[in-house]
């Protein structure tokens, strides 16, 4: 049937019936029902009708106008955000009595999440202000390629092609003529992504699987080419530990650097539901402080948003860079900041609250790297202290007993003067082929190691780079506010050893560096940081715009109207 036999009204009518993604799919039949159903009118009456279901506070038809915003574009947004996954309703603010809560409402009676994805730990925050750890890892199950190549021939079975929709009954008969129903049973299916600490049952399921293939461990010992640049020491350390070859563990911390948007989510959406976060951040006055480092793809952001926004229905969301959560506890708004955590380190350097986007570095050393080295050095004890995975020997055991030498000659003159220093380290591990108390002795390898990690690093000389050229006013500033955090920082004589490396690098500055340590404990500074940076609220009902370097802030209705349009910029 010729659609233009009825007239475009009659169309519009039609299509006032049906749902917003029927009707964007409903325009890609032909060219002239694309154009009906982009006509601005009925975008404009499903505008109208949409609103009428909710009661979030939104600017009328004329004042849209003059903002040139695409009211197909908030109606397909709104819809999303009121139907897409779980239908629960909106509550409302028992004190401004909105769905979203205004400036004045959040900042008396926040309710403010905070999530911060490091290399080891990711540290969240509730509205009760409990902080809560877990690890930066989760698993994603190997397919063994030989079984599931079997296990799809089995589903595709002859004739299925000619009738594609086959009952369960007719699939299980022809699975038992053709004797295959054993090998159905006997091979289990991966589980799909899980967390290896909160599910054991997942865990065992998949410890059983491998158990099933014992005899050709081969099946599993290439990782995914998807995962491999998400995989970090830690990761590989884990692998070993519980045994399970057959699971890639990968870490959403490098996922934020690579982009991977599918193992993020999973990881967030996890923590949500762990941490029974979902109902919270659908409260008015809630706000999301999401910590996003300097590297972060461009593209997860708005990858991210659309997420928070349609399907877990956040009220309000804070994307703030790390090293401005750290300044905000602290109330500087002009210095250097200098993170160092497990596995990298960022110096950057903040003026007047902002990141300056060309003065900032990430290296690739931070605390795993003494761990690293300590073991390099344990290859003359017995070769049982071999298989110490490096990830047990960054913790705070023996951490405590390293130290960064003020000056390393001066402790090679001291050698043989101290006793060697004894630890005892717990290792659990699920093969038990390891002992799960040592007691491990070292003596210059204290000092040796953390030397190589600070050799590494050259810290004093990023710090002169990413500062070179600032006017004389700003390199004061700068130099007489360089903070230290980040679990790296905890080492002792770390501060000590960069405010004399600093002084000998920069002679002409040295009456003004001050390096100083943010109080607390280091590797939660950001995610606590970030409860300080102040809310901003745009007037005027003005898109928000993000500028590199700042907390972007967007709410629900923010969402609505502009969707990510100052991200895509």
């Amino acid at each position: 049937m010729d659609p233009a036999v009825f007239p475009e009204e009659i169309w519009i009518k039609i299509l006032l019936y049906c749902d917003v993604p029927d009707i964007i799919a409903f325009g890609s039949t032909c060219k002239y029902l694309r154009k009906t159903s982009d006509t601005d009118y009925l975008w404009k009456m499903k505008w109208q009708e949409l609103i009428s279901k909710v009661h979030f506070r939104f600017p009328d038809i004329k004042c849209l106008q003059l903002l040139s915003v695409s009211f197909k574009a908030m109606c397909y947004r709104l819809h999303m955000v009121l139907k897409l996954g779980a239908n629960a309703p909106f509550p409302k603010c028992y004190h401004c009595s909105g769905y979203t809560c205004q400036r004045n409402c959040v900042e008396g009676t926040s309710a403010k999440v905070v999530i911060e994805i490091g290399n080891k730990y990711t540290w969240v925050i509730t509205p009760n202000f409990g902080l809560r750890r877990h690890l930066s890892m989760f698993g994603i199950p190997k397919y063994n390629n030989e079984t599931h190549l079997e296990q799809t021939q089995t589903e595709n079975v002859p004739g299925s092609s000619t009738r594609p929709k086959c009952d369960g009954k007719s699939l299980a008969k022809k699975l038992k003529l053709l004797k295959l129903s054993d090998l159905e049973t006997k091979v289990p299916r991966p589980s799909g992504p899980f967390c290896i600490f909160c599910n054991p049952v997942k865990l065992y399921r998949e410890k059983k699987r491998l158990i099933t293939h014992q005899n050709d461990p081969t099946c599993y010992t290439k990782p995914n080419p998807t995962y491999e640049k998400l995989i970090n020491g830690y990761c590989t350390d884990t692998v070993e530990v519980l045994g399970i070859p057959n699971v890639d563990v990968v870490s959403p911390a490098e996922a934020l650097i690579d982009g991977s948007f599918t193992v993020l989510k999973t990881f967030v959406d996890h923590l949500f539901q762990q941490m029974h976060l979902t109902s919270t951040l659908r409260k008015p006055n809630a706000v999301l402080m999401f910590c996003e480092p300097l590297a972060m793809h461009p593209t997860l952001r708005k990858q991210l948003l659309h997420y928070l926004f349609q399907e877990v229905k956040v009220a309000r969301v804070c994307l703030v860079p790390k090293p401005l959560a750290a300044c905000a506890m602290l109330g500087v708004e002009t210095c250097v900041i200098v993170d160092s955590g497990a596995l990298s380190t960022t110096v950057a350097v903040v003026i007047g609250g902002s990141v300056v986007p060309q003065r900032w570095r990430l290296l690739p050393v931070g605390g795993w790297h003494v761990a690293y080295h300590l073991k390099q050095a344990m290859h003359w004890q017995p070769k049982e202290y071999h298989q110490i995975p490096i990830s047990y020997l960054d913790t705070l055991t023996v951490k405590e007993k390293c130290r960064l030498s003020y000056n390393i000659k001066n402790e090679e003159k001291r050698v043989g003067q101290k006793s060697r220093e004894h630890i005892n380290l717990r290792v659990d591990s699920y093969p038990a082929v390891y002992k799960q108390h040592w007691r491990l002795s070292f003596d210059s390898e204290l000092y040796i190691a953390p030397e190589m990690m600070y050799i590494n690093l050259d810290l004093p000389q990023v710090i002169k780079d990413v500062t070179s050229g600032l006017s004389e006013d700003l390199m004061y500033e700068c130099l007489s506010n360089i903070l230290l955090t980040g679990g790296n920082t905890d080492l002792s004589g770390f501060e000590v050893r960069l405010t004399k490396d600093l002084q000998e690098l920069l002679p002409e500055h040295s009456k003004i560096l001050e390096v100083r340590n943010c109080p607390g404990t280091h590797s939660w500074h950001v995610a606590m940081g970030s409860t300080y940076v102040p809310l901003a609220v745009h007037p005027g009902k003005t898109p928000p715009e993000y500028v590199e370097g700042n907390p972007f802030w967007l709410s629900r209705e923010e969402y609505v109207l502009f969707g990510c349009q100052s991200l895509e910029q």
